[in-house]
Parts: C-alpha cells; sequence; structure tokens
C-alpha cells in the first residue's frame, strides 16, 4: 500500500491566495478614489482662496472710497484730476500682496451728463472718481476690481 504525502505543492482548494490582476484592481480603485478626493479639496481650497482676495479687494476698495470722501469733506479741491485725487488720498497701505491700485478716472457733473474735464473756476461741485484694484495671477486666476466714488462739495449755505 502506497502512502500519498501531503506537500506544500498540492494546497487545499481553500488556501489560495489572491491573483495577481485582484491585487491590481483593488490598487487601481483605491488610487482613483484618493485621486478623486485631492482633487476636490484642492479645488475647494482654490475657490476659498480667490474669494478670499475678492473680499480683500472689496474691503480695500471701499476703505480708500471712504476716506476719498472724507478728505474732500474736509476740503474739497476743484477740478482734481486722477494723479491730483490719488496724490491727496493714496491707497491704503500697505496692500495686500499681489494687490496694485489706481484712480482710474475722475468725471464732473455738469448737470445733465458726467464729462471729463473741468476748467478752473467752474467745477460744479460734484464729480465721480473711479477707483481699480488688480490682482495679480501668479497662484490664482487675476482680476480687477472697480469702484466709483461720487463726492460732493459740502455746501456752507445747506
Amino acid at each position: 500500500m502506497r502512502r500519498r504525502i501531503r506537500t506544500a505543492a498540492r494546497a487545499s482548494a481553500g488556501d489560495r491566495g489572491e491573483s495577481l490582476v485582484e491585487l491590481l484592481v483593488t490598487v487601481l480603485i483605491i488610487g482613483t478614489s484618493v485621486v478623486g478626493v485631492l482633487g476636490a479639496v484642492a479645488t475647494a481650497v482654490g475657490a476659498s482662496t480667490l474669494d478670499r482676495r475678492q473680499v480683500q479687494a472689496q474691503t480695500v476698495l471701499r476703505t480708500w472710497g471712504e476716506r476719498i470722501a472724507a478728505v474732500d469733506d474736509a476740503g474739497y479741491g476743484d477740478c482734481r484730476s486722477a494723479s491730483g485725487v490719488a496724490a491727496t488720498t493714496p491707497a491704503p497701505s500697505p496692500l495686500p500682496a499681489g494687490f496694485t491700485a489706481s484712480v482710474t478716472d475722475v468725471s464732473f457733473w455738469n448737470g445733465t451728463a458726467y464729462v471729463a474735464t473741468c476748467t478752473a473756476g467752474s467745477d460744479p461741485g460734484v464729480r465721480r472718481v473711479t477707483l481699480r484694484l488688480e490682482a495679480d495671477s501668479m497662484l490664482y486666476p487675476g482680476f480687477t476690481r472697480d469702484l466709483d466714488v461720487v463726492v460732493r462739495k459740502p455746501c456752507a449755505a445747506c
């Protein structure tokens, strides 16, 4: 009678391991899930940063506009140009990193519309100042925000 000897080469059906294909499919599924989650997190961070920069821009513009109105209330300068407005009331300092501020336009109310010119001594007493804040596009999308500030000459007799 011959005996059968069980060797390591003849494992039972329950001892089979995972095949290489099954392992590769598992790694592929996990990798795709991780990439999807990281992509969603990166998108959320980018959107949050862009929103924060836009809020910073609005805050800087409003602060600057209020300062311009306050300076003109204290001493309205007749026929002040864009460079004159920028010189008397510069942008808030320091600006957040990556921002550039400028006064882009000053126009004067002639009774029916805003016009670009004003002659000395004939300033109608109402002007519109356009402030611009530009954000660079080094890491995130750049943008430009404008704010129109309408300033009225103080009325001593009112």
